[in-house]
């Protein structure tokens, strides 16, 4: 784990990976080959620990294309993205790594000790394919279902596994925790309809676990209409007014707080 790294084999074959306590990753395995779902902040050497999980072939996704899911997807020759988000694997990203090492020390945590902070950089990542709604793989008795899900970002996908009932759901389901609608790819708008699509996708087959890039896995289906409906509600204004909150680089934000949930939101995403 690299002193870095934790796993949880939450499913057969099926590996939540985490770094720094709330970054979260997937290895899921196949017959034929593996998938590596999103890079974190790349940090450690997430190939490496995935090699050694599993010897077979690892290709590599990502759920979107935001700094904190992007981090060792430099470490396959090509990754697989959503066709909004081709055109952001070669971003500039040192501004968020630099800034998430000064956050990190400065609120008294510590890097493993081969880590070199002053020098932590993400770099860019190649594309290798699109996934978009209505695309399919097969890892080897063991398929998966694409669906576009935008709101955190316009390249959001989602994907079912069909063997083990997993809806992965990259930062568009965070039970129990906050949904950033504050950062500057959100849209209040998009959220709903991806949820309801995600809802109706629940009433037809079995989803026994619900990732995503910053929650455990979680086991109730039930959140994702109620979410849809919160956030239907919020965008019509049906609403008390909000909490203010401070939300360090992103400033003020108004915070709405729900038995399962709460949300963070600007302005800039009620468009």
């Amino acid at each position: 784990t690299q002193d870095w790294y934790t796993v949880n084999e939450f499913a057969p074959g099926s590996y939540q990976i985490t770094e720094g306590g709330r970054f979260n990753m997937l290895l899921l395995v196949g017959d034929e080959k593996a998938l590596s779902i999103d890079g974190g902040i790349g940090i450690g050497n997430l190939r490496k620990l995935h090699e050694s999980i599993t010897d077979l072939p690892i290709d590599h996704i990502l759920t979107h294309t935001h700094w904190d899911h992007v981090g060792a997807a430099h470490l396959w020759d090509n990754v697989g993205v959503h066709p909004a988000g081709k055109g952001l694997l070669a971003q500039n990203l040192t501004k968020n790594a630099q800034g998430f090492a000064k956050m990190w020390t400065s609120s008294g945590n510590t890097f493993p000790d081969w880590f070199d902070a002053d020098n932590y950089d993400i770099p860019a990542a190649n594309f290798g394919w699109t996934l978009q709604e209505g695309d399919s793989f097969d890892l080897g008795n063991r398929k998966f279902q694409v669906y576009d899900t935008p709101g955190h970002s316009p390249c959001s996908i989602s994907l079912y596994d069909e063997r083990e009932k997993i809806l992965v759901s990259g930062d568009l389901i965070r039970p129990e925790e906050c949904l950033f609608i504050q950062v500057p790819t959100a849209v209040l708008s998009d959220y709903p309809p991806s949820l309801r699509k995600m809802e109706k996708l629940a009433s037809e087959v079995e989803v026994r676990w619900i990732t995503s890039g910053h929650t455990p896995p979680y086991p109730d289906p039930s959140v994702i209409g109620e979410f849809a409906q919160q956030l239907e509600e919020l965008q019509a204004g049906k609403h008390d007014p909000p909490n203010k909150v401070d939300a360090g680089n992103w400033g003020e934000v108004d915070e709405y707080v729900f038995p399962r949930v709460k949300v963070w939101i600007n302005d800039a995403a009620r468009k």
